[in-house]
């Protein structure tokens, strides 16, 4: 999946987005929205850097990955424009320049002049069109340059690219390392299977040395240029590395940003949270997430074939006692778009949280509608003998799904669902449900545009409820390439209500995102949306 797409949107921030693309290639800077720390002049520094992030990441290519992180493929990496979280305008990274033709068919991206890898090899024109070309042949999201008919070089630095239809969700891939240059002929070179944890790309950062399941080495790339506004330095950063550590306990990722063997640590665990705020000497950042975590049924499966069962699931959550365990992790969720995700509708916000509202009684009536009814008296349903008993998966590594699918647990024990809690490794867990070998689990979906749903409900790779809608695909097809901001969100509302109607997953809260850095950390820019680093400006004291 891709869960560190992440950004701020709604229908004013897309019609501005547009209307910035049309109106000129590049627009005058915003404000910098996100937050930097204290940068005042230190009198000693040291030149490494060391971050912890949660979780592991097994590929650092993100042409080739399912997901990423903000700490290692997101420094190696670099994307072409930004979002802008306060004017929803494009903002410069790579790109020099931008447009799309009037009818949003055509895209015109320039490179700055000599840029280059961070080995050294050029980077222009041709190298972008062979990285996209590379992307649409290898990545599992190459539907998101699906629309390109055509790729042309105009000039060295200058590439067109056409598309069949108006790419409305290829804004969120350019605004992130997915959608920018990784080095094609050191990848051809290198082979894909080594490339995947020594990626070349034009990011601040390259890969010196990669430990799987330990930590990461990045050094600094001296090729690094970029046209950020809302940083100083421009060019290679002050750090000559970054150590990225990687540490999935809790508590010892806390231990040890406070301790100092941490300076920073990206995903900083909402159990710690509350405490570390009360040390002067830590500076933390909360971002509100796009996307949600849900409750996922096997739909393949009896019972979770039947609407009726899976509309008393959804009458049987309390989101409010769920968040309530999970502290600052989360926020409660009804719908599958939220306010930090494009096409955001608070409409279908309010229509979701009354179609299915906590009602134990509801919950119990639309059991035995479908024939569950508990005959023995032991507090559990059955239906023609067999006990309504089902496996539910949890990650053994997330933390709060552990504690939300106890929640879970007793809220369905109350309308006599026998739910057994199984933690299993990530990776296991996921081939487990993609296989549809699986009752019930939970299911993360983060991206900041809608078209993630293209994928989650419908990709083969992904698809944990097993959903079959072909009429939902169609018009999940349609709502990709609507450029009018209003019809967008219109046609995602549309699309919520039926999935809300199908009961396809439950939406159950919002994730928060914190990332933590020592005092002695300056220069630091946090993205207050989606929790996004950069280290542009980065000293750090001794």
């Amino acid at each position: 999946m891709k869960p560190i797409k992440l950004i701020t949107g709604s229908s004013v921030l897309l019609a501005i987005l547009w209307c910035s693309l049309y109106l000129a290639a590049c627009v005058a800077p915003a404000a910098q929205t996100g937050t930097t720390t204290d940068s005042g002049a230190t009198t000693s520094t040291r030149p490494r850097l060391v971050m912890a992030i949660p979780r592991a990441p097994e590929i650092l290519d993100a042409q080739q990955a399912y997901d990423g992180d903000w700490a290692t493929m997101e420094q190696i990496g670099q994307a072409l424009v930004r979002i802008d979280n306060a004017s929803g305008k494009l903002l410069p990274d790579l790109a020099k320049t931008w447009a799309f033709s009037e009818d949003g068919k055509q895209l015109t991206i320039t490179l700055p002049a000599g840029a280059t890898y961070a080995n050294g090899d050029p980077l222009n024109a041709q190298a972008l069109k062979d990285a996209w070309a590379r992307y649409k042949t290898v990545s599992p999201y190459a539907v998101d340059f699906e629309a390109i008919t055509k790729m042309t070089v105009v000039d060295t630095t200058t590439l067109e690219a056409t598309f069949a239809a108006p790419p409305a969700s290829l804004l969120a891939v350019l605004a992130s390392s997915f959608g920018g240059p990784w080095d094609v002929a050191a990848a051809k070179k290198m082979g894909d299977k080594a490339f995947a944890t020594a990626p070349i790309a034009s990011g601040p950062l390259l890969v010196k040395t990669f430990t799987a399941n330990s930590e990461v080495l990045l050094g600094r790339n001296e090729h690094y240029q970029t046209a950020l506004p809302f940083v100083q330095n421009h060019g290679p950063l002050h750090l000559d590395e970054v150590l990225v550590r990687f540490i999935p306990e809790e508590a010892t990722l806390a231990n040890e940003l406070e301790a100092g063997t941490v300076d920073v640590v990206v995903g900083l665990p909402a159990s710690a949270v509350e405490r570390l705020r009360a040390n002067p000497g830590l500076q933390i950042t909360e971002s509100a997430l796009p996307g949600y975590v849900g409750l996922v049924m096997n739909l393949q499966r009896k019972p979770f074939s039947d609407l009726a069962v899976r509309q008393a699931i959804a009458k049987a959550l309390d989101r409010e006692t769920i968040v309530k365990v999970l502290g600052a992790a989360a926020a409660p969720q009804y719908a599958f778009i939220s306010p930090a995700t494009i096409a955001h509708s608070a409409e279908t916000d309010t229509y979701a949280q009354k179609l299915h509202p906590h009602d134990v009684a509801a919950a119990k009536a639309l059991l035995t509608s479908a024939g569950w009814t508990d005959s023995n008296g032991d507090g559990i349903v059955e239906k023609a003998g067999a006990p309504f008993t089902v496996k539910f998966l949890v990650s053994s590594t997330a933390v709060d799904q552990q504690q939300a699918a106890q929640v879970i647990q007793a809220q369905l024990k109350a309308i006599g669902i026998d739910m057994q809690i199984s933690q299993q490794e990530p990776k296991a867990m996921n081939d487990v449900m993609v296989a549809g070998e699986y009752d019930m689990g939970f299911d993360t979906v983060g991206w900041r545009d809608p078209d993630i749903f293209s994928l989650a409900f419908a990709a083969d790779f992904w698809n944990f409820p097993k959903y079959n809608n072909p009429d939902a695909v169609k018009k999940l097809d349609v709502a990709r390439y609507l450029l009018d901001p209003v019809a967008r969100t219109a046609a995602y509302a549309e699309l919520q209500k039926i999935w809300l109607g199908d009961v396809v997953e439950i939406p159950l809260w919002q994730r928060k995102f914190y990332v933590a850095a020592r005092s002695g950390v300056k220069g630091l820019v946090v993205d207050p949306v989606i929790g996004q680093i950069f280290l542009n400006d980065v000293t750090v004291e001794k």
